[in-house]
């Protein structure tokens, strides 16, 4: 069973990379309803998927809103840093 703290994690963490996909990809927010309820499903893990549908088939019936769902297969790694080229040096090279 899904924990309702680490779903809620997730899927912040994956409307955040959305939100910067609609906005490198813009012809796909003409895709979207104005009002809509988009759902993840995330390959492999039945859990999430599970909990997000069930999620959004109940804002479905509640609240009649139509449902997006977006399919994908994970989330590519973080690219770390974004220091170029750093050059780490002892305290003592400070020159005064």
């Amino acid at each position: 069973m899904m924990d309702p703290k680490q779903f809620t994690d997730k899927q912040l963490e994956l409307a955040a990379e959305f939100a910067q996909y609609i906005a490198d990809h813009p012809d796909v927010d003409k895709l979207l309803p104005e009002k809509s309820h988009i759902y993840f499903q995330i390959e492999g893990e039945a859990d999430f998927n599970g909990y997000g549908r069930d999620l959004a088939e109940r804002q479905r019936r509640e609240e009649g809103v139509p449902i997006i769902l977006v399919r994908i297969k994970g989330l590519a790694p973080t690219h770390g840093s974004r220091l170029i080229d750093p050059v780490i040096e002892p305290a003592s090279a400070i020159r005064g």
